[in-house]
């Protein structure tokens, strides 16, 4: 399998010896993935992306859509914890209910929230596990591979991912999944727990469908699912030109200050379910990223900027830049050649709309600068 791992390696100047003693395994072990000729197990894959905080994909390329790119962080993080639950009881192994036990402990997603309004709770779920299955050697493994019954979970997580029209697999689907496996460890804890299995089940649903979040339908490495999707339409010749004059005029304000950073050429931000976002240009102050990282920055940027190009409809534009307020940017601005205006967006706000003969100003991001909204448009040559 081809992978992104040396490359990661050196960027954080580790040897394969470093690399090797934090992951526990052999340095033999990482020199075979780099080189393709040893795939990772998927406990081990986890374990890597964990600690260079990048999605699997990112590292791991296979040929064909993966599992691993449509996890969520959350998702992600619930598998990490089952693992540690294994090693906690001195298992080698992930089952259905040290998977029960990682999407409690992850506290933050929809299966938690579930979970919680049955009163289920997270020392009550560990001790019926253990009076099932007990404690196991207490050798702690360097692998922690999913048993029969764990890849059950998996694939069942998958299946209802797909049933239900979604481009993601989150922690949700994992309780589906792990309540799809009947004959499971984690069945019979639930039912210890005097849970109603159909009553549960039933609500992870009713939860599925009252939620209204956009970016649950981001898919992954693009842009926001939309049947207008500003990634499918290249930027024009104009749209070009103001997008490169926009970031002339900022930058010879934000560099000399050093303010922070400004990404044009669409660079992308990922999301905190490991999924990369990209604005036509973005803006993060210095305060927000303190280091610029090699890949993508892990965080939303301060101020995004959309330029409408000849083949966008403008409401489609309008939904993408309410979509990026929701996410948590600051200011969004919409730039539209045809209308000749600048619109300014915030939360909570009433939209702005300035026309050739205003002056555009972000104040609480860039004290004093300002900038006449008419030399945003490319200049005519006689």
């Amino acid at each position: 399998m081809q992978n992104r791992l040396r490359f990661l390696r050196t960027q954080r100047n580790w040897s394969q010896a470093e690399l090797a003693k934090i992951l526990g395994v052999s340095r033999q072990t990482i020199n075979a993935i780099e080189v393709g000729k040893y795939d990772p197990s998927l406990s081990l894959a986890f374990k890597i992306a964990q600690i260079f905080r990048c999605p699997l994909p990112f590292i791991f390329l296979t040929e064909e859509r993966s599992m691993f790119e449509r996890f969520t962080a959350k998702a992600y993080r619930a598998i990490v914890l089952a693992q540690g639950e294994g090693e906690r009881l001195g298992h080698q192994f992930v089952g259905t209910e040290q998977i029960l036990i990682g999407l409690i402990a992850e506290g933050n997603g929809l299966a938690a929230k579930v979970l919680k309004s049955f009163d289920i709770n997270l020392e009550a779920a560990q001790t019926e596990v253990e009076k099932i299955i007990g404690r196991g050697t207490g050798i702690q493994g360097v692998e922690y591979p999913f048993t029969p019954k764990g890849k059950q979970v998996l694939d069942f997580a998958i299946e209802e991912s797909l049933r239900l029209g979604h481009t993601f697999i989150g922690t949700e689907h994992l309780l589906l999944g792990v309540l799809g496996v009947t004959d499971g460890v984690a069945v019979r804890v639930l039912e210890k727990l005097d849970v109603n299995l159909q009553n549960l089940w039933q609500e992870v649903l009713r939860e599925i469908t009252s939620l209204d979040i956009p970016s649950a339908t981001i898919i992954p490495s693009r842009n926001f699912s939309n049947e207008d999707e500003l990634s499918d339409s290249p930027p024009d010749f104009t749209s070009g030109e103001i997008s490169a004059r926009f970031c002339a005029f900022l930058f010879s304000w934000v560099e000399p200050r050093k303010l922070g950073h400004i990404i044009g050429s669409k660079g992308g931000f990922q999301l905190p379910n490991g999924e990369i976002v990209a604005p036509r240009i973005s803006f993060f102050s210095r305060e927000r990223l303190k280091r610029v990282p090699r890949t993508y920055p892990e965080l939303v940027p301060d101020l995004v900027v959309e330029i409408k190009s000849a083949f966008d409809r403008l409401a489609s534009v309008q939904q993408t830049i309410q979509r990026f307020l929701d996410l948590g940017v600051r200011i969004a601005l919409l730039i539209d050649p045809d209308a000749q205006t600048v619109s300014v967006y915030r939360p909570s706000s009433k939209v702005t709309v300035l026309g050739n003969s205003e002056k555009l100003t972000v104040s609480d991001l860039f004290p004093e600068w300002e900038l006449l909204v008419s030399e945003l448009w490319p200049p005519m040559f006689d």
